[in-house]
């Protein structure tokens, strides 16, 4: 093998990470060995346990560190986007744009699920889908400081179902359904998801609005206009 570049050891320890991503991605975990992390990292198995103590811990590092990945690019939309509801459209037209190029992660999470018996690999899901809802459940009550999200929203139920059409685009993609989706049905797709949570006009209450009445208390039905 030849001898891998020096670099500073926190840098090392991130292309170790990258690098772990593709691997852990494209098999089981239970198939991946530590030969196998650090030829793809291009490091000896004793230069890889310098910076992990073993197949788990580099697991746990890769799991970890695609929640903040994925949130940092919604930030960067969030910061050039001004409307929350625009925020949230151009996130998920983003997320069908970038399907192939994050093939990796969403594989990743995916059979990090399989796993998700031991608890310190349910932990590390568990921590990123809760920033994922955060995130989308503030923009959501950003929307409603603004008037423009309806008050009576559980904005964390529908941050869950924005998170639920992320998966089901990347299970369409997945397993071979891309064909049936096109760019302007998706947009069409995030549109009707703003149109749900959107404060309602005076004359019209749409279908996609009565479609949502089950995630809104009771008691503020019809929505406020």
């Amino acid at each position: 093998m030849p001898r891998a570049r020096k670099l500073p050891a926190q840098d090392r320890r991130r292309q170790i990470i990258e690098s772990a991503r593709e691997i852990f991605a494209s098999q089981s975990y239970g198939k991946v060995g530590t030969a196998d992390l650090a030829k793809a990292a291009g490091v000896s198995e004793p230069a890889l346990y310098r910076y992990f103590s073993g197949k788990k811990e580099l697991f746990l590092a890769t799991l970890q560190s695609t929640g903040p990945r994925l949130l940092e690019i919604w930030q960067e939309i969030a910061y050039d986007v001004e409307d929350p509801l625009e925020t949230l459209w151009s996130i998920g037209v983003y997320y069908y744009d970038h399907l192939e190029t994050h093939s990796a992660n969403m594989k990743l999470q995916f059979l990090a699920l399989s796993e998700a018996d031991d608890a310190e690999i349910r932990q590390a899901l568990h921590e990123n889908f809760a920033g994922f809802v955060e995130f989308v459940a503030e923009t959501l009550e950003e929307g409603k400081r603004r008037g423009i999200v309806r008050r009576s929203l559980d904005t964390r139920l529908v941050a869950w179902q924005f998170l639920g059409m992320g998966l089901t685009l990347d299970l369409m993609h997945a397993l071979g359904f891309s064909s049936q989706l096109d760019r302007s049905k998706v947009e069409w797709w995030s549109r009707l998801y703003q149109e749900m949570l959107s404060v309602p006009t005076r004359s019209t209450v749409g279908p996609a609005v009565r479609a949502v009445s089950e995630l809104v208390a009771p008691q503020s039905w019809p929505p406020e206009v």
